[in-house]
C-alpha cells in the first residue's frame, strides 16, 4: 500500500451559482503560476489540486484517518440542520460519509462529499493526501 505523509482538509460553503460562474478557476489543466488560482476559495475538480491551494485554506491536517473522520463528523453535524431536502441522502448520511471516508483514506486516498444547503448554497467537504500519488511534483501545501 502508499505510504500517505498526512491529509489536509477543506471546507467550502457559498452560493452555488457563484461556483458555477468560477467554474473556469475549478478546471484543470489549471495554471499553477496563476495567483488567482491558487488563492481561489473554491473548489477544484480533481481531488489533487487542492495541494495547490494557498495554506490558509487548510482548515485541518492530520496523519490520522481517525482525526480526519472525527473532522469529516464535526462539519457535517454543523450543516446537517441546513441541508436542503434531506429526505433525499441515504438513510443515514453521516454514517455513510464517514464509512466512505474511513474507507478511502486508509486506503491512501482522498475523500469528497458536496450537500446541497437551504438558500441555494452549497457546501464542499474534502479530505486530501498529501502527497498525491498522481501528482508527485505537487509540494505539501503546508510546507
Amino acid at each position: 500500500m502508499r505510504a500517505v505523509e498526512h491529509f489536509h482538509a477543506y471546507r467550502w460553503v457559498g452560493q452555488r451559482v457563484i461556483l458555477d460562474k468560477e467554474d473556469g478557476m475549478r478546471r484543470t489543466p489549471i495554471d499553477l503560476t496563476d495567483f488567482a488560482v491558487k488563492n481561489s476559495p473554491f473548489p477544484p475538480f480533481r481531488m489533487c489540486d487542492y495541494l495547490l491551494k494557498a495554506p490558509g485554506q487548510i482548515c485541518k491536517t492530520t496523519a490520522s484517518v481517525e482525526e480526519a473522520a472525527d473532522w469529516l463528523a464535526e462539519q457535517f453535524d454543523e450543516l446537517a440542520p441546513s441541508i436542503a431536502h434531506p429526505g433525499r441522502l441515504e438513510p443515514d448520511p453521516r454514517t455513510s460519509l464517514l464509512e466512505e471516508a474511513v474507507k478511502y483514506l486508509s486506503h491512501a486516498d482522498s475523500v469528497c462529499r458536496g450537500y446541497w444547503l437551504n438558500g441555494e448554497r452549497y457546501a464542499v467537504l474534502a479530505v486530501v493526501h498529501c502527497p498525491d500519488f498522481h501528482v508527485p511534483d505537487y509540494p505539501c501545501p503546508a510546507r
